[in-house]
């Protein structure tokens, strides 16, 4: 017999280290062509970090993305990056970015007002080009003043760094503590079709909600959300390191072994982005990589429950789980 149910999941996740103190550094350097260099310790391995960073000094320099080449090759030869984890590359390192490229700014109108002969306060810089505020037609450009700058001997760079300091003691009274960057929430609704006589779950639906403040990229958060849910799937009703359990026999060794979701095991997912901003965050964006995949478990054995009358309380939920708990149930009444 097909039995269908509905659960849902909220969580809560958070931004960074918890309790704070990992910092991230960033740098920019204007080229001769008039193009600008990102230095940055951030490890890109699928997510967007390298496409939003970019954008981040894009938007603050009021430029084309196009004019920036993020370079993280080699830790030696970048700037410092605590680590590409803890859902923290947005936040962390995108305020590096930003504190960067606003130093590079003064830097440009610096260089800009030697080569004009005016105060670098009457400066205005407007896209690729620096102008004098009460005459336009002073005026010069990146691509002149990477040419100056490097034959003549200076070098216009900027620097940035941002840090959300270690967490002060939890209060004694009311155990309030500032133990994170931001804090990003997401719901989960699941549908389930769960067969009674072998145990198996279909998932038909998920339908997720994500609070992520600024969705500064919103094709790859769409992205991020679908392999997510995926993921969080797998991990509900699939994925088992140990697939001989209670046999110590060993991990799994091959994806014979490992199941993990294909696109046939995909249910219908809609999801919905509610941007807050963060009054931290670069452009008020906060970190929503691993939440992705989180509430889809919960909500799945949620939606399990309210179809056969039974809690799951392990992962996976697998078929033969199923048939224990019923098994189990009937052996109760």
């Amino acid at each position: 017999m097909i039995k269908k149910g509905r659960g849902i999941s909220a969580i809560m996740h958070p931004t960074g280290f918890k309790g704070g103190g990992d910092p991230d550094q960033a740098l920019l350097k204007l080229k001769p062509d008039g193009t600008v260099d990102l230095l940055t310790g951030v490890t890109d391995y699928g997510q967007g970090g390298k496409t939003v960073l970019r954008q981040f000094a894009a938007e603050e320099l009021g430029i084309d993305i196009d004019m920036i080449s993020l370079h993280n090759k080699g830790t030696d030869n970048v700037t410092w990056s605590t680590d590409t984890a803890a859902s923290r590359v947005t936040f962390i390192a995108g305020n590096a970015v930003i504190k960067a490229a606003q130093d590079f700014k003064r830097n440009l109108k610096r260089f800009a007002a030697g080569i004009l002969n005016v105060d670098a306060d009457d400066l205005e810089i407007d896209g690729v080009k620096i102008y004098k505020k009460d005459n336009p037609e002073i005026a010069t450009t990146y691509a002149d003043i990477g040419a100056a700058s490097t034959w003549g001997g200076d070098f216009v760079v900027g620097v940035g760094a941002y840090l959300v300091p270690p967490a002060a003691p939890v209060d004694p009274i009311t155990g309030a503590m500032d133990f994170c960057a931001a804090m990003a929430y997401a719901v989960c609704v699941a549908d389930v079709e769960v067969d009674t006589e072998t145990g198996y779950v279909d998932v038909v639906n998920m339908y997720t909600g994500y609070e992520i403040g600024t969705a500064v990229n919103p094709l790859l958060c769409e992205g991020q959300f679908d392999g997510g849910a995926v993921m969080g799937m797998g991990m509900a009703i699939m994925e088992n390191l140990y697939p001989k359990y209670p046999d110590d026999a060993g991990w799994a060794s091959s994806y014979t072994d490992y199941i993990i979701p294909t696109t046939m095991d995909c249910p219908e997912m809609k999801n919905t982005v509610v941007e807050i901003k963060d009054p931290r965050g670069p452009y008020g964006a906060k970190g929503m990589g691993e939440m992705s995949s989180n509430p889809q478990a919960p909500a799945i054995a949620n939606a399990i429950y309210d179809a056969i009358g039974v809690r799951m309380d392990s992962l996976p939920i697998t078929a033969e789980k199923v048939l224990a708990a019923l098994e189990a149930k009937k052996n109760r009444i």
